[in-house]
C-alpha cells in the first residue's frame, strides 16, 4: 500500500528559482501548469469503483492529492520569491509574457478542476473521498490567490495588471465550484455564472 506521504515525497517538486526577472517567472508559472496538466489523466480515470480506494491509499486520489500538495509547495516557493524580491516589471513586452503565462496556467487548472467538477457526482454517496480533496483544493485557493496578488503587484502596465485580474477571479470561482462540489453541495444548484466574482474575489483582485 502507498501512503499519501509516499506519494507526497515522491513527487515533490525542485524549488524554483528566486531571481525575478520575466522570463524566470514565466518559467516558474509554466512549470506550475505543466504540473497541473499531468493530474488531469488520473482525474479522468475516477471511477465509482476506484475512488474509494482513497481508504487504502491506492486510486487516482492520493495521486491527486499528492500532485495537489505538489503545487502548493512548488508555488509557495514562487511566492517567497517574489516576497523577498521587489523589483517591478515596467516593460510591457515582460508584463505580457507573465501575463500570457498565467493566462494558460488558468486556462489548464480550470480544465482538470471542471474534470474533478464533473467526476464528483459519482462519489456524493462516498463523504470520506470529498472530504480530503475539497482540503487540498482550499489550500490550492490560497496559494492561487496569493501568486495572483503578487503578479499583480510586481508588474505596472496596466492592461496585464487587469488581464491577471481578470482570469485570477475567473480561477478563483472554478476552484469554488469543485470545493462546494467535494463538500456535497449540488453544483447543479449554483449559480457558475457569478461564483467567479463573489465578494472575495473582487475585494482581492482590483488593479
Amino acid at each position: 500500500m502507498v501512503s499519501l506521504r509516499t506519494l507526497a515525497t515522491a513527487v515533490l517538486a525542485v524549488p524554483l528559482v528566486s531571481a525575478l526577472t520575466a522570463s524566470q517567472i514565466v518559467q516558474n508559472i509554466r512549470t506550475l501548469t505543466t504540473k497541473s496538466q499531468a493530474l488531469q489523466a488520473p482525474a479522468q480515470s475516477i471511477s465509482i469503483i476506484n475512488g474509494p480506494l482513497i481508504i487504502i491509499g491506492q486510486g487516482p486520489f492520493p495521486i491527486l492529492i499528492a500532485g495537489f500538495t505538489d503545487i502548493v509547495s512548488t508555488a509557495t516557493v514562487a511566492i517567497a520569491a517574489m516576497t523577498e524580491d521587489r523589483d517591478t516589471i515596467a516593460d510591457v513586452p515582460g508584463a505580457k509574457a507573465i501575463a500570457d503565462a498565467f493566462r494558460e496556467f488558468v486556462r489548464v487548472h480550470q480544465a482538470l478542476l471542471n474534470i474533478l467538477i464533473g467526476k464528483a457526482g459519482l462519489l456524493n454517496p462516498l463523504p470520506i473521498v470529498g472530504q480530503p480533496i475539497a482540503t487540498i483544493l482550499r489550500q490550492i485557493e490560497s496559494v492561487v490567490d496569493t501568486i495572483a496578488y503578487g503578479l499583480i503587484d510586481i508588474i505596472s502596465p496596466a492592461d496585464e495588471r487587469r488581464m491577471i485580474t481578470s482570469d485570477s477571479n475567473s480561477l478563483h470561482g472554478t476552484i469554488e465550484v469543485s470545493i462546494k462540489a467535494y463538500e456535497g453541495v449540488d453544483v447543479g444548484n449554483l449559480d457558475l455564472g457569478n461564483v467567479g466574482v463573489g465578494k472575495k474575489a473582487k475585494r482581492a483582485f482590483v488593479a
